[in-house]
């Protein structure tokens, strides 16, 4: 009986290693797609961030092309009178008349407000709708992977999208006085002119 024990013992040796041997590439495998994953998921979120940035930035300082796209700080000679971005920029620049379904020039200031981002300047898209105006980033990025895991996954780049509405102070301002002060001609007409219209139907 202790002979058949030994012998049991004698094969089991060496039994760990060929075990290890078996399982460690595959712990490689797993902790090394972690890895990539983990890249992967850093460069997606880093780029969104960017996106998101970019986007709220150009939205708050939509109103002048000259504004400091850090700090919305204006300059002496920024103010639209004086940048060349004009009075009725708004009108004439601002890709207004795309709501209507014409596609004029904008005169060059969308393009110099799209500039003040530097390289990303052709990742923002300008929608200026008939109730929302909006920015729109989209960015891209290659993915330092090899190329066989690309080809593995099918994935060799990230992207993301961001999209903020403007935010134009002055025009909303603007929009709200002519509003209030539009009621109020239209009472002060309606006053006038509805004891007259009654006036006739009673005769």
């Amino acid at each position: 009986m202790r002979k058949i024990i030994k012998k049991i013992r004698r094969e089991n040796d060496g039994s760990f290693t060929l075990e290890a041997t078996m399982l460690f590439p595959i712990l490689l495998i797993i902790v090394l797609l972690f890895v990539f994953f983990s890249l992967v998921i850093y460069e997606k979120v880093t780029l969104q961030y960017k996106a998101n940035q970019i986007a709220s930035r150009m939205a708050q300082t939509w109103g002048s092309s000259t504004m400091d796209i850090v700090t919305g700080e204006l300059g002496r000679s920024d103010y639209v009178t004086q940048n060349g971005d004009g009075l009725y920029w708004r009108i004439t620049s601002n890709n207004g008349f795309n709501k209507f379904g014409l596609s004029l020039s904008d005169n060059g200031v969308v393009t110099k407000k799209k500039q003040r981002v530097g390289e990303y300047a052709g990742n923002v898209t300008f929608d200026n709708g008939l109730f929302l105006q909006e920015i729109v980033v989209s960015l891209d990025k290659d993915l330092a992977l090899p190329s066989s895991l690309a080809d593995i996954f099918g994935v060799n780049k990230v992207g993301a999208t961001a999209r903020h509405p403007v935010v134009d102070q002055t025009e909303i301002i603007r929009n709200t006085d002519f509003m209030v002060y539009g009621f109020q001609k239209f009472t002060t007409y309606a006053s006038k002119y509805i004891p007259f219209f009654n006036r006739n139907e009673e005769n």
